[in-house]
């Protein structure tokens, strides 16, 4: 196979004119269209493609899981050689800052001779929970949900543009231009498992806003953002890094909700350069089959679907951008679809870039994407892919590109300094968003603000960062007899021990487990599945069938199965269940209770009949070998008086049924207490 090699008169066609009004400037679609003519079929999908490298290995250790932070010579042949688009990295490939610059370089260089158009780099820095430079290095932020509950407390969407803008900067001066951001899903489901404190709230109207405005802020860093997932994966109850969610609602509602933040910056004329597409069954919008690798006929999955990508988007709203797919390597697609044939089918739907499509981690696997592009060539040429569509898809990212100085002349350019990164300025946004986001939704007898420095405090939650950063702020603040605890490596007669001796009981938990996404994305990794194992093999809730929303937690890393079992044949308790426990004793101990949902607050009805006081706080990372997100701090001054509780929910919360569908409205949107 020869080697892709551009020829120069298209990079001639991008330079200016040099006598104006003598010659007239081609159009960035021009341009597009004119490089685009000059590549081969194997040239086209190639920028069709965004490859991963999460690890690389010894041709001899294959399955092995070290972090990829040197582009090896066999990964930058690849690339060049196969004419490849871009590549997305994770938080394992990204050590420190100087590395992660080094490592974008690297990647820059790795486009065929003479190439006008450079390669896309890309990460999901949502910000919050999904976050990939290293922590606490970067400026972080609470989180969509959190600027959710800012903006209903402030009306001020220029917090949303703010944080884009903090994001893209940051991401801009290690080297990369594509953030795979911002989530504008519509939470309707509180048992959401992969979206849930993702979303900045589940009001349509308010997620369109500020998704148009963080993306508005990336683009003044000149960094691409992306709405994502499309057509919605806010009502689903499967996370599609472990299985193909289905969304049952019905058409009317699909453009009522899950569509309406598309639609509205479509319409508005702020449409996003990128849309991200969901690994999720829609039958109001796409009921058509498609074969699965078992030869089984199955609902096409919106990634595949031709009516929702081509039909809807292209035709019906009219997005002139481009699309890509979520991860091919999610189970949502991998489980049902071969490689090549996955790839094939979403071009056939119309989607410009195949986001991880296969994997390679040791030179002698390299050949793995050529192949691939052979069998993708073969499509085209027998006829299975349109060759004009493919042409217009190729001239849509070619264009992006050129928009957006992804180009030699380009990457010429200085980036941001380093220091830019975690300096002043940026976390002077994120403690401003953070303030304002800290919700209080139940406050009996006064019990907040605390008063007393005297007062012992006992702090119980899911992960000891959480504790730990609640512990030091305290301490910053004069409060002396504070003490904290992680829940599985606390015993029960430890943590009755430890209620005994205190005068308030701060108790943490999160709503719904940690996804892949949230960790480094990779639904492979054995420890995920080991923490979805105990997930759905945990005991539920007692409360369950009086009101009230049951989670089945993983939990950051997995404790002894037995240690809470109430007998050695028994399954173990649920964290929901210890905390509960927990919260029971502490009451019957007379203790002051003070209760702290650290992810999405639909969990606040599981325990608002035992605390005198709750907060939400949509953020759940704190003290580890630095400070690792800024709500902990930020919750502590809240709790002291010492700053205001601002926030106001940005999502509904209903009791639940004894089916489970929601119930009575118990706290409503914009819902929110004041000292």
């Amino acid at each position: 196979m020869s080697k892709p090699h551009f020829p120069r008169l298209p990079a001639l066609i991008l330079l200016p004119a040099l006598l104006s009004g003598c010659l007239e400037q081609p159009s960035v679609e021009q341009q597009a269209a004119r490089i685009v003519e000059q590549m081969s079929t194997r040239e086209k999908i190639g920028q069709k493609i965004m490859m991963a490298f999460r690890y690389w290995c010894p041709d001899d250790q294959p399955a092995c899981t070290a972090g990829m932070t040197e582009l090896p010579d066999a990964a930058s042949r690849a690339l060049r050689d196969n004419a490849i688009g871009g590549v997305i990295l994770f938080a394992n490939n990204l050590s420190d800052l100087q590395q992660t610059r080094r490592l974008s370089e690297q990647i820059r260089r790795a486009r065929p001779q003479n190439s006008p158009i450079g390669l896309l780099i890309g990460s999901d820095q949502e910000g919050g929970n999904v976050f990939r430079l290293p922590r606490p290095l970067a400026t972080s932020f609470p989180g969509n949900m959190a600027l959710g509950a800012a903006y209903q407390a402030t009306r001020d969407s220029g917090l949303a543009r703010d944080s884009g803008r903090v994001l893209a900067a940051e991401i801009r001066a290690v080297g990369f231009n594509v953030n795979f951001a911002p989530d504008v899903d519509v939470n309707s489901n509180p048992l959401n498992p992969v979206i849930n404190v993702r979303a900045y709230g589940d009001d349509p109207a308010t997620i369109s806003l500020l998704g148009q405005a963080a993306t508005q802020g990336m683009r003044e860093q000149g960094v691409i953002g992306s709405f994502k997932h499309f057509p919605g994966h806010g009502d689903t109850a499967t996370d599609s890094h472990y299985g193909l969610p289905v969304v049952n609602k019905s058409r009317a509602d699909a453009y009522a909700i899950d569509l309406a933040p598309y639609r509205q910056a479509i319409a508005s004329g702020q449409a996003p350069e990128m849309i991200m597409t969901a690994h999720i069954q829609y039958p109001a919008l796409d009921s058509s089959l498609i074969t699965a690798r078992n030869g089984e006929r199955m609902i096409a999955p919106a990634t595949m679907s031709r009516k929702i990508q081509h039909d809807l988007l292209r035709g019906e709203m009219r997005y002139q951008g481009v699309t890509v797919t979520d991860a091919l390597d999610m189970k949502g697609i991998s489980d049902f679809f071969e490689q090549a044939d996955a790839v094939i089918k979403v071009f056939q739907a119309d989607v410009d870039i195949a986001l991880m499509p296969t994997e390679f981690r040791t030179a002698a696997q390299a050949g793995r994407l050529r192949q691939l592009i052979d069998q993708v060539a073969a499509a085209v040429a027998d006829g299975r892919i349109n060759r004009a569509e493919l042409d217009r898809s190729a001239r849509r990212i070619v264009a992006m590109k050129l928009r957006n100085e992804v180009t030699p002349a380009g990457e010429a350019k200085p980036l941001p300094e380093l220091s830019t990164i975690g300096g002043a300025e940026h976390r002077a946004v994120e403690d401003k968003i953070t303030r304002q986001s800290i919700t209080l939704l139940r406050n009996q007898g006064a019990a907040l603000p605390l008063r007393s420095p005297s007062q012992r405090i006992f702090i119980l939650t899911p992960w000891g960062e959480q504790a730990e950063a609640m512990r030091r702020r305290f301490d910053e603040k004069g409060y002396r007899q504070v003490s904290g605890a992680k829940l599985s490596a606390t015993s029960w007669d430890a943590q009755k021990q430890a209620i005994d001796q205190a005068d308030v009981v701060v108790i943490g938990t999160l709503a719904t487990g940690v996804s892949p996404v949230e960790r480094n994305g990779d639904p492979n990794a054995p420890a995920f599945a080991l923490r979805l194992k105990r997930s759905l093999q945990a005991e539920p809730s007692s409360a369950a069938g009086n009101g009230s929303l049951v989670f089945n937690v993983a939990e950051d890393l997995p404790a002894p199965q037995t240690r809470f079992a109430r007998s050695l044949s028994a399954p173990p308790l649920s964290e929901a269940q210890q905390m509960r426990n927990a919260m029971e004793y502490a009451k019957r101990q007379g203790k002051k209770l003070i209760h702290v949902t650290l992810r999405a607050p639909y969990d606040v009805i599981n325990y608002d009949d035992l605390a005198d006081a709750t907060l939400a706080t949509y953020s759940y990372y704190g003290y580890e070998n630095g400070l690792r997100g800024p709500s902990m701090p930020a919750l502590v001054d809240v709790m002291l008086g010492a700053n205001p509780p601002g926030g106001k929910l940005p999502v509904a919360i209903h009791a639940l049924d004894e089916n489970g569908q929601p119930g009575a409205l118990r706290y409503a949107r914009g819902f929110g207490l004041s000292f």
